[in-house]
């Protein structure tokens, strides 16, 4: 599999958030299902908006239930950073991802999938 890693602040200044991932990764991502789970620091870990609730990621992330790409993009504007975790999208039926999204001590992304095409339009939008 082939990944990009980026930081959440790129060199321009610009912020990048999860919902600015998802929103890029449209339509495809939101006809996915997706899974949350904790980060390779052994928890999800996330900040809400002020007086907005999260509480749906952390209750569901490790435990394999998944929701549409279109709800978690939606849900996603409540969330001011992710800290540490994963998601995973999962097309149809497929036991295997075909892409995953990984937060780093609220510093880094990393998108990992064996689509190309997706790496590259990673890039050019998040190489700044």
């Amino acid at each position: 599999m082939a990944s990009f890693q980026f930081r959440s602040v790129l060199s321009d200044g610009r912020d990048v958030h999860l919902r600015d991932i998802l929103r890029l990764l449209q339509p495809r991502g939101d006809h996915a299902a997706w899974e949350l789970d904790h980060g390779d620091e052994g928890e999800f870990w996330a900040t809400a908006k002020a007086g907005h609730d999260i509480s749906w990621a952390q209750a569901i992330a490790g435990t394999g239930q998944r929701l549409s790409g279109e709800t978690l993009r939606v849900r996603a504007d409540d969330i001011l950073q992710v800290i540490t975790g994963e998601f995973r999208a999962f097309e149809g039926a497929a036991a295997a991802p075909w892409l995953m999204v990984r937060a780093f001590d609220s510093s880094f992304y990393e998108i990992v999938t064996e689509d190309e095409a997706t790496i590259a339009l990673a890039r050019r939008h998040f190489s700044g």
